[in-house]
């Protein structure tokens, strides 16, 4: 993730997450960002009612202490190319990605509101997203799709941002049973790490690796070395025989070099 400097972190959230006093994912995202000097920039891009949604969180932020936030409200491709944004951009501590259509975020990738995020993260910035924008994170952003079968019709893909490129990454997991969803994905290309990420559960991405926070599981989907026979119809099943499954609940590290979950040392969920 980075290449110099003192990196950035990311805090990837499945959804759903825990908004009430002393919340804590968000609590924990706040406390990265600086605390009661953080200065947190919103990005509503995906959600259905942008007002609503920065009036939520910044009910959540006032009541943990930061008291400087701001939208950035992208509606097309030229917002996401703008002074206005790369200035706001420059001068936060955080931004966080809210939740809502992930496909209204495709007009960010590669925009330089994109670029400017990639050069800040290497550079400490601390990068946040939930549901929509948790999988806006990864180098491919899974779209859409549902159903039982593991098949090249049960998952819509597209670009996304990049910031996280070793993986895919899915979200509302667990309670959504999108585990046939994300090994689509990963079917269709195996160099990507699938995570699927519980509901009010996140990672939190540092260097090389990622620790698991929260209340449920992350799950990690590895292909690497898998065979994969794909079927000739869309929504003919996939062969794929010797998948890696790791489940990891709070505590859990994952490292992208290696590959390997491991037991971290023990300390509170959050």
């Amino acid at each position: 993730m980075s290449d110099g400097g003192s990196p950035g972190r990311l805090l990837i959230i499945g959804g759903a997450e825990d908004r009430c006093c002393g919340a804590g994912l968000l609590e924990r995202f706040a406390e990265l960002c600086g605390g009661e000097k953080a200065r947190i920039v919103l990005v509503t891009t995906a959600a259905n009612v942008p007002e609503e949604v920065v009036a939520e969180y910044e009910r959540v932020f006032r009541k943990l202490g930061v008291d400087r936030t701001s939208e950035l409200r992208l509606r097309g491709r030229a917002d996401a190319d703008s002074d206005d944004a790369d200035d706001l951009l420059a001068t936060a501590t955080g931004v966080f990605f809210s939740g809502g259509d992930q496909s209204r975020l495709r007009t960010l990738v590669g925009s330089r509101t994109n670029k400017t995020l990639a050069r800040r993260l290497r550079d400490g910035l601390v990068v946040g997203g939930t549901s929509a924008g948790a999988t806006a994170m990864g180098r491919t952003m899974i779209l859409g799709g549902a159903g039982p079968d593991v098949s090249a019709a049960a998952v819509r893909t597209g670009p996304g941002l990049g910031l996280v490129p070793q993986a895919l990454i899915d979200m509302h997991f667990g309670e959504r049973g999108r585990l046939p969803r994300l090994l689509s994905a990963v079917a269709l290309d195996p160099e990507h790490l699938g995570i699927g990420l519980d509901e009010n559960t996140g990672v939190l991405i540092d260097g090389d690796g990622f620790e698991v926070i929260g209340a449920g599981v992350t799950t990690v989907v590895d292909a690497e070395g898998a065979t994969v026979v794909h079927a000739a119809g869309e929504c003919d099943p996939i062969t794929l025989f010797g998948v890696r499954l790791h489940l990891l609940p709070a505590g859990c590290l994952f490292d992208f070099g290696t590959r390997t979950p491991s037991i971290g040392p023990a300390h509170d969920r959050y």
